[in-house]
């Protein structure tokens, strides 16, 4: 069971940061600012290519703490099912938060259109 719910969080957060970044790039390409200071800094520097890796990296991260801790807790450790559930909720929590942001930019995009 865990597996499947850290596969299924993994592929939502990484739809999330890929819907994240082509909102961004067509934001920016008519002429709105990065409001996220970090994500402002990575388009600076290293323009949209940077902040998408920026951004694998990170979904990486997400899904390697998740089958760990999934495959921790099928060991019976005491807190093996509290650090995956742990795990779980920040990663459905970014990936809520990113829902959230895209829905913004999508908003942003159509104003800008008109």
């Amino acid at each position: 069971m865990e597996n499947r719910q850290a596969v299924l969080w993994t592929g939502l957060l990484l739809a999330g940061q890929t819907i994240d970044v082509l909102t961004t790039a067509l934001d920016r390409a008519r002429g709105a600012l990065e409001s996220m200071p970090v994500s402002a800094q990575l388009l600076q520097l290293g323009d949209v290519g940077l902040l998408w890796g920026t951004k694998l990296l990170l979904v990486a991260a997400a899904a390697i703490a998740l089958l760990l801790t999934a495959r921790w807790s099928r060991r019976d450790h005491p807190a093996a099912q509290i650090t995956f559930r742990f795990c779980l909720v920040g990663v459905q929590a970014a990936t809520v938060a990113l829902a959230g942001v895209s829905v913004s930019n999508v908003a942003l995009l159509s104003s800008l259109l008109q």
